[in-house]
């Protein structure tokens, strides 16, 4: 079996291959037969950004935590150096599946939503088809990666504490 580290990079570059080729698909067929999609409207680019933020976060940290538990029974070691460990604001947010995946996905779609304000402000009004779907890929594939990465992240860490000896977690 691999390592965790190995695992998590694994799964996780394959998750943002998915949704490199899986979100622009989508858009695609949403937005099939125009031109044009504005930054900001009912259908614009802002509110399929941030949509496209939560639900991937959600779906992605269902997946990426339903994988985790399936290579830990099939003797995934979690507690090796080598394994990939939390970070202090990583181990600060929730634990639970949904709980997690929300979180990151409101935070993905607020740091987005600023990212097309500061858009608008440098004067673009939207995206041609083309381009909306080449942001989706792109905006897709780096999300997809890091929402993995960090759901992984996060349940081997929670796993790895579990499993200490109780003398090691006394002080926690």
């Amino acid at each position: 079996m691999d390592s965790a580290a190995s695992y998590v990079r694994k799964q996780a570059v394959v998750t943002g291959l998915v949704n490199v080729v899986v979100n622009p698909l989508l858009a695609w067929a949403g937005k099939r037969g125009t031109s044009f999609v504005p930054l900001w409207s009912a259908d614009g680019i802002v509110v399929d950004i941030a949509l496209t933020a939560i639900i991937l976060s959600v779906l992605v940290s269902w997946f990426s935590a339903a994988g985790v538990r399936r290579a830990l029974r099939a003797g995934l070691d979690a507690t090796t150096a080598d394994a990939p460990q939390a970070g202090r604001w990583l181990a600060r947010l929730p634990s639970g599946t949904w709980s997690l995946g929300l979180s990151l996905g409101v935070a993905a779609a607020a740091v987005s939503v600023l990212a097309i304000w500061v858009l608008h402000l440098l004067g673009v009004s939207g995206l041609s088809t083309g381009w909306f779907l080449v942001l989706k890929a792109v905006y897709g594939g780096v999300l997809g990666y890091l929402v993995a990465r960090w759901v992984m992240v996060r349940q081997l860490s929670a796993t790895r504490t579990a499993q200490l000896p109780r003398s090691n977690n006394a002080g926690r």
